[in-house]
C-alpha cells in the first residue's frame, strides 16, 4: 500500500469518526429528552431527524435544537409540537438577542408565560405575544433584550398578581432602567412595590395586612390642587379594585412635580420600602418612556421574526448553516441506530476474538506453531480494538 492510498483510508476514517461523535452527541441530547417527553418512538425519531432542519432555520446547532426541546419537556411542554416550537422559539429568541444565551432565553420565556398565562395553550402566542414586545422596545430604547428578560424574570409573578399586564411590566421595568442602568434593581423595585400596594410584605411574601393605613398615606401625601383627596390605590369608591401598579405609578406621575421634597422622599419609601425609592422615582421622572414603550408594544407584531430575517443574513448564520448542513449528512449515513447494532456486532466479534486467543495462549507452551499462531491473534485482536476506540 502507497503513501497515497494510506491517506485516503486515513481521510475516510477520520471522517467517519467525526460523522460518529457527532451522531453520538446527538444521541445524548435525545435520551435526555426521553427521560420527560410524551413524544412516541416515531415522533421521537421525526424529531431527531427534523431537528437538523430547524437548526438551519434558526442558527444554532442541532445538539441545541434536542437540549432545548429536552428543557421544555421538563417544564411541562413535552408533547411533540409543544417540545418542538418551543425548542425553535427559545433559540429564535437568542438569536435575535445579543448577548443571550439559549439558557437565558428559556429561563426568561418559561417565566413570562407562565406568570402572564401567554402561549400555555398556543404556543405560537409567545412569538409576538411576547418576543416581538420585548425585541422591539430593547431595539428602540435605552436598554436590550437581556435586561429586560432580567428584570422580567425576577418581577413577572408579582407584577400578574397586581393585575398589571406583560406590557406594563416592560414598560415599568424600561422606565427604570433607562436612568438606573440596573436591570436586576428594577426587577427587585417592580417585586417591591407591586406587593407593598397590596399588603404583602415583599421579602417574606407573607400577607402583612394595613392596606388601608398604606392607602391613606399615600392619598395624604398626593393632595394636590389638581388632586384634592390624593391618589388611591383602587380603581373604584368601594375600594374592592386595585389599579394595576402601571395606573398607579402612572396617576402619581401626573402629580409628582407637584409634591414638596419632603413628601416625594416620603412617598417613595412608602410605595417601594427604603432601598427601592431611586428605582421607582426614575419611573415617576421618566413616565414618557413607559407611553412610547407602550405604544411600540401596540404595533410591535412581526417585529421578532423580521429580526430574525436580518440575523439570517449574517456570516455567522450561513456558515451555520453549511456546518448543520454536515450534521445533517451524518444522521443520514451514522443512524444512531445502526452505530449501536454495530458496535453490538463489534463486541461479540471481539468476546469470540478473545475467547479463541486465550485458548491458543494456553497451547502457546507446547509448540512454536501454535505459540506464534497465539500471538498474530492477539496483534489482530489488538488492532481491531484500536481501530474501534478510534472511531467511536
Amino acid at each position: 500500500m502507497n503513501d497515497k492510498d494510506t491517506a485516503s483510508i486515513m481521510k475516510a476514517l477520520t471522517s467517519m469518526r467525526s460523522g460518529i461523535k457527532t451522531v453520538r452527541e446527538l444521541d445524548a441530547a435525545l435520551a435526555d429528552l426521553k427521560k420527560t417527553t410524551k413524544m412516541s418512538g416515531s415522533e421521537l425519531r421525526n424529531f431527531y431527524l427534523s431537528a437538523n432542519d430547524t437548526a438551519k432555520q434558526i442558527g444554532v446547532t442541532t445538539q441545541e435544537i434536542i437540549e432545548q426541546a429536552a428543557a421544555w419537556s421538563r417544564l411541562g411542554f413535552n408533547t411533540a409540537d409543544a417540545a418542538t416550537k418551543m425548542a425553535k422559539y427559545s433559540s429564535m429568541f437568542s438569536a435575535i438577542s445579543h448577548g443571550m444565551n439559549l439558557d437565558s432565553a428559556t429561563d426568561g420565556l418559561a417565566s413570562v408565560m407562565k406568570a402572564f398565562k401567554i402561549g400555555l395553550e398556543d404556543t405560537d402566542e409567545v412569538v409576538d405575544g411576547i418576543m416581538s414586545k420585548i425585541n422591539i422596545v430593547g431595539k428602540t430604547q435605552a436598554i436590550d433584550n437581556s435586561d429586560i428578560v432580567d428584570f422580567l424574570t425576577r418581577s413577572s409573578g408579582a407584577m400578574a398578581e397586581a393585575n398589571n399586564t406583560l406590557d406594563d411590566t416592560i414598560a415599568l421595568g424600561t422606565a427604570m432602567v433607562e436612568i438606573t442602568r440596573d436591570a436586576a434593581g428594577a426587577g427587585q423595585a417592580l417585586n417591591a412595590v407591586s406587593m407593598r400596594v397590596r399588603g404583602y410584605d415583599e421579602e417574606t411574601k407573607e400577607y402583612i395586612g394595613g392596606v388601608e393605613e398604606l392607602s391613606g398615606k399615600i392619598a395624604a401625601l398626593t393632595k394636590t390642587a389638581s388632586t384634592p383627596e390624593g391618589i388611591s390605590l383602587f380603581s373604584d369608591k368601594a375600594e374592592t379594585e386595585y389599579k394595576s401598579t402601571r395606573q398607579l405609578l402612572q396617576d402619581i406621575s401626573e402629580i409628582y412635580n407637584q409634591l414638596t421634597n419632603e413628601n416625594k422622599t416620603a412617598l417613595l419609601e412608602a410605595l417601594a420600602g427604603k432601598s427601592n425609592g431611586q428605582a421607582v422615582a426614575a419611573v415617576l421622572n421618566n413616565f414618557d418612556t413607559v407611553t412610547h414603550s407602550l405604544e411600540s408594544m401596540s404595533n410591535s407584531a412581526g417585529n421578532a421574526e423580521a429580526e430574525m430575517a436580518v440575523a439570517m443574513d449574517s456570516l455567522d448564520y450561513k456558515l451555520n448553516r453549511v456546518k448543520e448542513t454536515g450534521t445533517g449528512i451524518a444522521q443520514n449515513l451514522f443512524g444512531d441506530e445502526d452505530i449501536k447494532s454495530i458496535i453490538d456486532i463489534l463486541n461479540s466479534f471481539m468476546g469470540v476474538l478473545d475467547n479463541v486467543t486465550e485458548k491458543f495462549g494456553l497451547l502457546g507452551t507446547i509448540g512454536l506453531g501454535a505459540g506464534l499462531f497465539s500471538g498474530l491473534k492477539n496483534v489482530g485482536r489488538d488492532k481491531m480494538y484500536s481501530l474501534i476506540c478510534y472511531l467511536f
